[in-house]
């Protein structure tokens, strides 16, 4: 039997996602079973607020395979099954479990403020240091925050002692009234012209630190039109209701709406975070062959097509005819 424990040490368990990784849960445990290779072992894996263990079973004798958790234990075989069980583990790891490496109150606070309000999650980019870590606008992945964890005198502080920071993109013109070196630092190994460090340390209301990051992510919407990225989003939910029934539009089209061509990779991200689809009907809004889209948030190109169809849009092999339905405003 294998303990998690020290595995699951610096790491969050979202349970919910155990769930549907497959896991049972039973009063206050959750339990894995699953077979590897042609199921002639089984996995359990029990995880619980008491206790986190893992074994494998042989299936031919019903006993436990230890074997597979001797670091001694070599030879073809073994080394299979071995990999088998690891990647199975890894797997869970990564999609049920987030490393819990800031333990300051704020830095939970930002870390749960943009998962709520956009829907992202920290990336560690690198292996050697894992107390640094990165949010990135899905929208054309740039980075709009960094966290991390250094040195007091990493941004010109008098001490060695560690604390956990903030990177934030602030605007050019005004940086420099901006930073204090007291509360606000220039940007911690970033381009210090558009970057600020913020200490998490309670020293900045966290108040003032989420309107620094609403700001940080509309600057890296990056766009030419003019609008940040809240306000892009109202004018697209805005230009969708205006759509006559019966007409279609494109990417493409909702982007130029906007100003700006080259936003209609952000239309769709827009689009998917969708937060009512009776009232903004982001079904008509198609790529520029006229094609549904495989991963329309309200339900798969399935529902889009229903909703198209009831409103007498004919689709044929998942395709509208742009030249019949296309709005031409």
């Amino acid at each position: 039997m294998r303990n998690l424990e020290k595995e699951l040490e610096k790491r969050v368990i979202n349970y919910s996602k155990l769930i549907e990784y497959g896991f049972k849960k039973e009063n206050d445990i959750f339990i894995y079973k699953n077979t590897i290779l042609n199921n002639s072992f089984e996995i359990n894996i029990v995880i619980s607020e008491k206790e986190k263990y893992s074994k494998l079973i042989d299936l031919d004798n019903e006993t436990e395979y230890a074997l597979v958790d001797v670091e001694d234990a070599t030879g073809e075989f073994v080394g299979k099954v071995r990999q088998e069980y690891e990647n199975v583990l890894k797997e869970i790891f990564e999609k049920c479990t987030s490393k819990e490496i800031f333990k300051s109150k704020q830095a939970k606070q930002v870390i749960e403020y943009i998962r709520q309000k956009y829907d992202d999650e920290l990336e560690f980019l690198w292996e050697k240091f894992d107390d640094i870590a990165i949010w990135r606008n899905d929208q054309n992945n740039k980075w709009y925050a960094l966290i991390g964890i250094i040195p007091k005198n990493k941004i010109g502080i008098d001490s060695e002692e560690k604390i956990e920071m903030i990177n934030l993109r602030f605007q050019k013109e005004k940086i420099e009234e901006m930073i204090d070196n007291n509360k606000v630092f220039p940007g911690y190994h970033m381009n210090k012209k558009s970057w600020i460090t913020i200490k998490l340390d309670e020293s900045v209301r966290i108040k003032e630190i989420f309107k620094l990051i609403d700001n940080s992510y509309n600057l890296s919407v990056g766009n030419k039109c003019g609008m940040a990225g809240d306000n892009l989003a109202n004018k697209v939910y805005e230009y969708l209701t205006t759509i006559p029934k019966g007409k279609v539009v494109t990417y493409k089209q909702v982007a130029e709406h906007l100003g700006d061509k080259g936003l209609a990779r952000v239309v769709g991200s827009i689009l998917h975070k969708n937060p009512d689809g009776d009232k903004y009907p982001c079904y008509k809004v198609l790529n520029s062959k006229g094609e549904l889209a495989e991963a329309f948030v309200f339900g798969g190109k399935d529902i889009q097509k229903e909703r198209l169809e009831k409103e007498g849009i004919e689709v044929i092999n998942n395709k509208v005819d742009l030249k019949m339905y296309q709005w031409k405003e």
